[in-house]
């Protein structure tokens, strides 16, 4: 089997507060991470990380013997093949190269192997109207922290035959998504002109929008 390198790119601080260090040869990486953002954190749980631990494929959950035994990827539990573990949580502060969260159940000097922004849509499990590849990815916009995610147009279903009902565009702002159909469409762009034409002149003179 293939062996492969995990670099570590910070640590878990747990005392009056509980922070992510993150060293400093990857700070620059934290460049659009903001207070109140969501994140998945993936730390590697390095006291599980043993051979005779990582041998073991199935744990009483809970660690309670009262507890059926079931396989670990089926549970939550610290030991299993490769020791990972992953949370959402939100960013309450940021100083520097620290990551201010809530209290988790991650011993203090923890690795941090790798932080990625929460997206609603990839991960937070539920029944989505649009299908991943009905998205055109490719033409999708970032504007400040909005994403922006049209529908391809070939993609029609009977049951969409009407702007009210035709999704068109998935909205993506930090962690949350949201769907517009056509007519929710329509209706923010009227609104985005109506504020447009609210700017001061000397303002738009500068925008010079065609």
């Amino acid at each position: 089997m293939e062996k492969f390198k995990l670099i570590p790119i910070g640590r878990v601080h747990k005392d009056s507060e509980t922070f992510l260090e993150i060293y400093p040869e990857f700070a620059e990486a934290l460049e659009g991470l903001n207070e109140g953002d969501w994140i998945k954190l993936i730390l590697w749980f390095h006291e599980s990380d043993t051979p005779e631990k990582r041998k073991i494929l199935k744990v009483h959950p809970y660690n309670n013997p009262e507890n059926p035994l079931k396989g670990v990827f089926a549970t939550r539990s610290p030991v299993r093949p490769n020791p990972l573990a992953i949370y959402a949580l939100k960013i309450h502060r940021i100083e520097r190269n620290r990551l201010y969260i809530d209290w988790i159940d991650a011993n203090d000097g923890t690795p941090i192997v790798d932080i990625k922004i929460l997206v609603e849509r990839f991960d937070c499990p539920r029944e989505m109207s649009i299908d991943e590849q009905e998205l055109d990815i490719p033409s999708s916009r970032q504007i400040g922290e909005i994403n922006l995610i049209p529908k391809k147009s070939e993609f029609l279903h009977p049951k969409e035959i009407s702007p009210e009902k035709y999704n068109a565009l998935v909205l993506e702002l930090g962690s949350k998504t949201t769907i517009l159909t056509a007519k929710d469409l329509v209706e923010l762009i009227r609104a985005l002109k109506e504020f447009y034409d609210r700017l001061p002149v000397e303002i738009k003179d500068k925008l010079k929008l065609e």
